[in-house]
């Protein structure tokens, strides 16, 4: 089982739990169903930011595109290898 966790300044977000492989669609669909949609709660005025490990499935193009469509609403911090 893997777990993806959410860090707020005043609060911790919910755990999204997940089985099996994760691949490069699971992360996109994480970030427009559960991340997208809890930032716009929490973050109204698009001050979100988001840091991920810089595993093969946070780079993959599809996530790329993902950042770069909702780059108004959150934006990716870079986390050099």
């Amino acid at each position: 089982m893997k777990i993806w966790a959410a860090i707020f300044w005043h609060s911790a977000g919910p755990l999204i739990t997940m089985n099996g492989q994760i691949i490069a669609s699971d992360s996109v669909d994480i970030l427009g169903n559960r991340v997208h949609p809890m930032v716009h709660v929490l973050i109204p005025i698009n001050g979100a930011v988001i840091q991920d490990d810089n595993s093969p499935i946070h780079t993959a193009r599809s996530v790329q595109s993902r950042f770069e469509e909702h780059e108004d609403a959150l934006q990716r911090l870079s986390w050099p290898a």
